[in-house]
């Protein structure tokens, strides 16, 4: 047996039924609240004086150090000369590129084929 009961009530109706207060206007107080608190906080803001002013708390933040470690990390870049450039610079640029593309072919070829595999081209 099943029985089905349909009840078709507004939330205010709802409310006053099961003793609940009714929070319609502090809802609507709060929100104005909000919104020209927000709206005056945007009026006034400067990013650079909020960086500036929680600069201390920004260099604790873990995000903060995982940045610094990993820019530790990596070898800075050659500083250029002042005036002319060479073109060794250049050179050494496309060498090193081509480095690391030898460098990559020869791993793929260093990767071991699993095992019951047949060989290629066959």
């Amino acid at each position: 047996m099943q029985i089905k009961i349909e009840i078709d009530v507004k939330p205010e109706e709802l409310r006053r039924f099961l003793g609940l207060p009714d929070v319609a206007g502090l809802q609507e107080d709060l929100v104005n609240f909000l919104r020209e608190k927000l709206g005056a906080a945007t009026e006034t803001f400067d990013p650079a004086s909020f960086v500036k002013d929680n600069l201390q708390t920004l260099k604790q933040s873990t995000p903060w150090q995982l940045l610094v470690s990993a820019t530790k990390k990596s070898p800075p870049a050659p500083a250029a000369k002042s005036g002319k450039s060479s073109g060794r610079s250049r050179k050494s640029a496309a060498d090193s590129g081509k480095a690391k593309k030898t460098e990559a072919a020869s791993a793929k070829r260093r990767v071991a084929k699993p095992k019951g595999e047949a060989p290629s081209g066959q």
